[in-house]
């Protein structure tokens, strides 16, 4: 999972693009591969719902992250803050991170650890020949 910074009303915010985000995006949007018409296309004002409601999602998600982490970071504004403490001319920076920690987000950080043990020889026998013995 990957996380990102935004610094708004001079504190500075995690965001996390965590399967929670994932999963209420394609909820909202029907797939996260949405998100970034939902960001760019229509009204300035839905544009701007948009941006704060996924801005928002995003917040949460990093808060409990460093919950989790044992990370320090200011409570998550809420969809309604946003609105209070940001401007119009805020947008473009706010959609650019938000782009870049969902960019981040698809990489992947769980690593497989080699497999261990007396039968490790045979299962990769097994994977490389797609599953056939031979002994039929």
């Amino acid at each position: 999972m990957r996380t990102g910074k935004i610094e708004i009303n001079g504190k500075e915010y995690l965001l996390c693009f965590s399967t929670r985000v994932v999963r209420a995006c394609s909820e909202r949007y029907g797939g996260v591969e949405n998100i970034d018409k939902a960001l760019i296309q229509g009204t300035e004002a839905n544009m701007m719902d948009e941006s704060f409601w996924l801005l928002a999602t995003m917040m949460d998600a990093g808060a409990r992250y460093a919950k989790l982490n044992g990370i320090e970071t200011p409570p998550p504004l809420s969809y309604d803050d946003l609105y209070d403490l940001c401007g119009v001319d805020d947008l473009l920076g706010m959609k650019t991170k938000i782009f870049e920690t969902v960019a981040n987000g698809n990489e992947r950080e769980i690593e497989v650890e080699p497999e261990k043990g007396k039968n490790v020889e045979t299962t990769r026998q097994i994977s490389a020949s797609g599953g056939m013995s031979g002994t039929d």
